[in-house]
């Protein structure tokens, strides 16, 4: 079976366990014989509060890496905080009416709070307004000066004299020589949406004093990256492509050859401000350092803050560091080409970047994040909606946008909390504990391996190494899914071995248990280990849980953490069910209807209309026109307010439609899984009772799946029909005309009648595990998979997901497959069935069902009763006329003409995050 178990115990059995330690920050220096990492987090503007694309961008990011690398035994430096200069800043502090300094102060306090409730745990957090980053910033400055990197020129810019300065794009207003707009900034304008220059604007006015400014030259200093090309570029050919350990991400890679490709050009790095880094040149005591070549100076001086001289080990020491720079698209450029740039040239031995980390933009719901709309979760409104921090983690995590944009959606993220937290790692870690506390006092069992115990293990040992490489590869979103990879194989380790079972037996069986729940509850110790960088508070909940606090150095295979007689702590469940109601009123509070501080609509400010001379007319005519155009423009801007109330609270009013029904539905749903319960525990007294008596139990088959009021499908037993009581009507979907047709060979396709009507009834749809799966021999884009769907030997599937699904997601995995199609041969080797999955025209999504789900339990559809044919027939396109309605709903459940698709009559299958696709 490919494990020896001599081997597996040994494994197993390992006492060295080295603990991960606490260190003071000024005390992480480079270690020779280690790997030094040196990563740091993008830093944000302080003139507004981060949203989730923001965190997961970069903080969340950076910081789950760094935890993995504390956690792998590397020494890990993290660097973030606040970048605070800038034409942004100073129109912050205009605007909120404090000083530039009042504002960073304000709004580094905030970033600060946001990023601690994260649980960011950056090495040092700091900020880019300090003495340090002055010194470092001018040295590198005046090293490019003195070796020839820098050039100057004149250039027309608007000068107030009024306040005595030259104004930025921002700080200038005026009449759009475009769309003749009278409110257009001096970068772009918001009336027909094209990029200008401010000294092309008609009308310009200062936007803090409002006088008319005129146009002067102003000289600036510009950064000759057209000189460094070659330098850069040849050192990015390195690092980027010839690595074999390259790590840059596929974006990262595009954006940076885009702009070397093209040419660089000098590029202006000063500007007409007071707040910013002073430039070190006579002749320009009136200027500061522009902030795109400012701000990445500041990862150095932070560094400094922390380390004092020391930083220049971290910073001048390219032979032995390596640095990741974890950043958003939109700052590739800075990072890959002009930062590298300003390093290279300067020619002062400085750790430059080996691995940049960027990813694509994670939007929220069908839009994009707006602060001034309301629109979109905020890092200080994530805190107020009460869900956990570590919940937020996860979904952003899970959601990572690595290879194309994503969104935040509101019902995948209760399904991805309900499925995978709840119903997956959550179960797994409470059963396992509770099975400890509950039949053996709390006390961890006697373990001693089987067979079965290691091959579990080995499992649970591959998946874990997949962790490792997913994380070292900066693969977080995949590192994520092995996690609850291993959480789904300890559930079906649980399922497969029956413990509780086993304690209701011999001497002998209960020892078997013991073994079983002592392995169990060391990978639910083992699961916190390999969580800690996703979910720290869950993973040191779990540890307190498991009586053993302290975080182990990772281990790919699991070792026993917890020996015998080991006393845990109190297990609780981890996690709790997101309530659909909260979450509703979460959809209307940041769906953008409301604003964002006080929950009042906002009406849009309507454009001011475009000057029109006034024609002339007899009598004073002219007058009167324009005073009844005025009251036109005022009735019609009245008309816009309120069809925009009207519209906003039609919206909030099928909301709250939606969600009464949702919430009648689930409450019959609760209602009808509850009276499936009361059955099942009569009917189990009822059994024990006979028993008792003497009666032979002989259970009949299930021939429906449709609910009677006489029979109970999830047991399995159909009670007799009392002879008083009235015939229940036969079911609308049968056929006058039945004629008996054999059952086939699957297990679990039961007696079907021969009939011309066609409905989902006819399709036998069944759990199925995946058991090994391999590419085609003979086909790029198939695979070949082992299926077991509860019969004899397991089943033969060619898929065409090679695409969209990695080959490590496909093993061992639940699916749903339909088993009654005719079997046919695809490049040579014979598919049995077919994979469920939703497809949309861009993405293929395989369709999930409960971890807990057994292979060859059928899915059915009530009220349309379960009768699948041995074989679907080709000519009839029975399979091609029901497909045309299988689809998933909004809310991301299969069904078929509106009603749910049930595994067991239970539980639904879903599709991971497309919703309104068909069912393939």
């Amino acid at each position: 079976m490919g494990y020896d178990l001599a081997e597996v115990k040994k494994k197993f059995a390992a006492k060295t366990v080295n603990y991960v330690e606490k260190k003071d920050p000024k005390s992480i220096l480079p270690q020779a014989g280690k790997r030094n990492i040196l990563i740091t987090a993008a830093l944000p503007y302080v003139n507004n509060v981060p949203h989730l694309g923001n965190i997961i961008g970069c903080v969340l990011s950076a910081d789950v890496f760094a935890r993995y690398c504390n956690l792998r035994g590397h020494q890990t430096f993290y660097v973030g905080g606040t970048d605070e200069y800038g034409t942004a800043t100073e129109t912050k502090a205009l605007q909120e009416k404090c000083t530039p300094r009042e504002l960073c102060d304000k709004y580094h306090t905030i970033h600060k709070g946001i990023y601690e409730w994260f649980g960011i745990d950056f090495t040092h957090f700091g900020r880019t307004t300090t003495d340090h980053q002055t010194e470092i910033c001018q040295d590198m400055f005046m090293k490019l000066h003195q070796n020839g990197y820098t050039s100057t020129q004149s250039v027309d810019q608007l000068f107030c004299n009024n306040c005595d300065k030259f104004l930025a794009d921002r700080f200038v207003t005026g009449t759009c020589p475009y769309c003749a707009y009278d409110d257009a900034r001096g970068d772009q304008c918001d009336g027909c949406g094209k990029l200008i220059n401010a000294v092309e604007l008609k009308n310009a006015k200062c936007h803090m004093c409002k006088s008319a400014p005129e146009v002067k030259q102003s000289t600036h200093i510009f950064l000759s990256l057209d000189k460094l090309q070659e330098k850069t570029a040849k050192y990015l050919d390195v690092v980027m492509n010839d690595n074999p350990n390259s790590r840059w991400s596929a974006n990262a890679v595009g954006i940076t050859n885009s702009w070397t490709k093209l040419g660089l050009e000098p590029r202006c790095i000063t500007r007409d401000l007071k707040w910013g880094t002073p430039v070190p040149l006579e002749g320009f005591e009136k200027k500061v350092f522009y902030v795109w070549f400012d701000a990445p100076i500041g990862y150095l001086s932070i560094t400094k803050c922390v380390l004092g001289d020391d930083w220049t080990k971290w910073w001048k020491n390219p032979k032995n560091v390596e640095l990741y720079n974890f950043v958003g698209k939109d700052n590739v450029a800075f990072h890959a080409v002009m930062f590298p740039c300003s390093q290279l040239g300067a020619n002062d031995n400085y750790t430059v970047v080996n691995h940049l980390c960027a990813t694509e933009y994670l939007n929220y719901e069908d839009t994009k994040f707006s602060k001034s709309r309301g629109t979109g979760i905020f890092g200080d409104a994530a805190q107020g909606t009460g869900i956990p921090a570590d919940i937020w983690r996860f979904y952003l995590l899970y959601m990572r946008p690595e290879s194309q944009d994503t969104a935040f959606s509101w019902d995948d993220f209760v399904l991805k909390v309900n499925s995978e937290l709840l119903n997956n790692l959550g179960n797994f870690i409470n059963r396992a504990l509770s099975f400890v506390s509950n039949f053996f006092g709390g006390v961890i069992p006697e373990i001693q391996l089987t067979d079965a115990d290691a091959e579990f293990l080995e499992e649970v040992n591959k998946e874990c190494e997949q962790w490792d490489k997913q994380f070292d590869r900066v693969h977080l979103k995949d590192a994520v899914k092995s996690i609850l990879n291993v959480s789904r194989l300890g559930n079906q380790y649980m399922q497969a071995q029956t413990p509780w079972v086993l304690m209701k037996g011999s001497d002998e069986e209960k020892k078997r248990a013991g073994t079983i729940i002592g392995v169990a509850a060391n990978i639910a110790y083992h699961l916190a280990v390999i969580l800690y960088p996703v979910m720290p508070s869950i993973s040191a909940t779990i540890r307190e849980q498991c009586g053993l606090p302290r975080l182990p150095i990772f281990s790919p295979f699991p070792i026993n953490y917890l020996k015998s007689g080991h006393k845990i702590g109190k297990p609780s469940p981890l996690f709790q069910k997101l309530d659909p109601v909260q979450i509703a009123e979460f959809k209307a509070k940041f769906g953008g209807s409301q604003d964002a501080q006080n929950g009042s609509p906002v009406a849009e400010k309507p454009k001011q209309q475009k000057k029109q001379a006034p024609t002339k007319d007899k009598k004073g005519g002219d007058k009167k026109k324009m005073a009844s155009t005025a009251a036109f423009v005022e009735l019609e801007q009245g008309a816009k307010m309120i069809s925009q109330l009207l519209a906003q609270n039609m919206k909030k009013f099928e909301q709250a439609k939606a969600l009464f029904a949702r919430n009648q539905l689930q409450k019959l749903e609760e209602e009808n899984k509850q009276l499936i319960l009361d059955a099942k525990s009569l009917q189990h007294h009822l059994i024990e009772l006979e028993t008792a008596a003497g009666i032979k139990q002989i259970p009949k088959p299930v021939v429906s799946c449709t609910p009677t009021p006489t029979s109970t499908p999830a047991s399995g037993i159909i009670a007799e029909t009392p002879k008083s009581a009235e015939p229940a009507p036969a079911p609308a979907a049968e056929p006058k005309k039945a004629k008996e047709q054999k059952k086939g060979k699957g297990g679990g396709a039961a007696a079907a009648p021969v009939d011309d009507s066609i409905d989902v009834g006819r399709l036998d749809m069944r759990v199925g595990r995946i058991i090994k799966c391999e590419k085609h021999p003979d086909a790029d884009a198939l695979y070949v998979e082992q299926i077991d769907v509860g019969e004899a030997s397991p089943r033969t599937v060619v898929s065409g997901l090679v695409r969209h699904v990695p080959l490590d997601q496909m093993q061992n995995r639940l699916v749903v497959v339909l088993c009654n199609l005719k079997p046919a041969k695809m490049r040579g080797v014979e598919s049995r069935a077919m994979v469920m999955c939703a497809s949309s025209p861009d993405k293929v999504e395989i369709m999930e069902v409960s971890p807990d789900s057994v292979p060859g339990t059928p899915v059915v559809c009530p009220p349309y009763t379960h009768r699948p044919d041995e074989q679907l027939n080709p000519k009839k396109k029975i399979w091609e006329t029901v497909a045309e309605d299988l689809k998933v709903s909004a809310d991301g459940f299969a069904e078929w003409k509106g009603q749910p698709l049930l595994v067991g009559n239970a539980t639904k299958m879903t599709a991971p995050t497309l919703r309104g696709v068909h069912v393939k």
